[in-house]
């Protein structure tokens, strides 16, 4: 799992373009496949692009990722084409040269609609929200379930394979509660959408699991990436194909034989069928010798 701020020192360009130019980013993705040897590629900027589709300002920076200058009022976010929007062309833009360069399945990384509704507010204004307007706050999953629903049909129709990540909706954050409350319907209402398209329904979710274990089942994922290995929650899914969890600080601050021995651990405990994977995104310094000792594993 690669993001633009690695890619970005795979090819030696500024992160700010990088991350807004689709040809730079398939440069860094047919680069990192070629150093990597992946059996898949991830077409991913980073977690703001659609958030920003739908009204928030962001500062780019040539060495670190945009980060939000404004916020728009949530009164005024409507449903939109987020295909055509923003960023989201350059993101479709890299996956066809990808297609062309490759022969790999390809996914596009979109957010699950809390986590987008999460950026567009504010993620802290958005958790007070939940208490006190929860009105506002299903208003605004509903507008941004909607718009990733248009996403999906055209991330589907294109041949390629949408990645649901959860990063605010996840465990560690939010729980069981608000994640049953304000995040499992609206991640119902996407998947299924997936699923009318013969694709898989996929999707990452960002810290802790463990809390999720009634509400993840319920969701019938064909793949689930995770960051935290939870044995019980895999006995309740045995039709999920599990990806993870190898811990992506290893690739910046670890050797070649903490990256071997997690890989190993990985393997050894991974149901099968698995796809051995980071648990998150590598970092922006990821050592790419470490990186490929880790691929070397299998």
């Amino acid at each position: 799992m690669i993001a633009a701020d690695h890619l970005a020192g795979l090819i030696n360009q500024p992160l700010d373009q990088v991350c807004q130019n689709g040809e730079l980013l398939a440069e860094g993705l047919i680069k990192a496949k070629e150093l990597y040897n992946p059996d898949l590629l991830i077409v991913f900027a980073d977690i703001a692009v659609e958030a920003e589709a739908m009204g928030v300002v962001l500062e780019y920076s040539a060495d670190r990722n945009p980060h939000t200058v404004t916020y728009p009022d949530v009164r005024d976010v409507k449903v939109i084409d987020l295909s055509i929007t923003g960023r989201l062309p350059e993101m479709f833009k890299a996956a066809w040269i990808c297609r062309n360069s490759t022969d790999v399945p390809l996914f596009i990384s979109m957010k699950d609609p809390f986590s987008l509704a999460a950026m567009i507010a504010g993620s802290e204004n958005f958790l007070i929200m939940l208490l006190e307007e929860p009105q506002t706050a299903h208003k605004l999953l509903d507008i941004s379930c909607e718009s990733q629903c248009m996403l999906i049909d055209r991330i589907c129709s294109e041949g390629f394979t949408p990645l649901v990540g959860a990063p605010i909706s996840s465990g560690s954050l939010i729980g069981a509660r608000w994640f049953r409350d304000f995040a499992q319907s609206y991640l119902e209402r996407i998947l299924d959408r997936i699923n009318k398209t013969n694709t898989h329904k996929c999707m990452h979710v960002c810290g802790e699991v463990s809390p999720l274990i009634d509400q993840l089942p319920l969701l019938n994922l064909d793949l689930l990436s995770f960051e935290e290995w939870y044995a019980p929650l895999w006995d309740k899914m045995p039709d999920t194909i599990p990806m993870g969890y190898v811990p992506t600080d290893l690739f910046a601050h670890g050797t070649v034989e903490s990256v071997r021995d997690a890989s190993i651990e990985c393997i050894n405990t991974l149901p099968q069928p698995f796809i051995l994977s980071t648990a998150c995104d590598l970092p922006a310094n990821a050592d790419p010798e470490l990186v490929k000792c880790f691929m070397k594993t299998i």
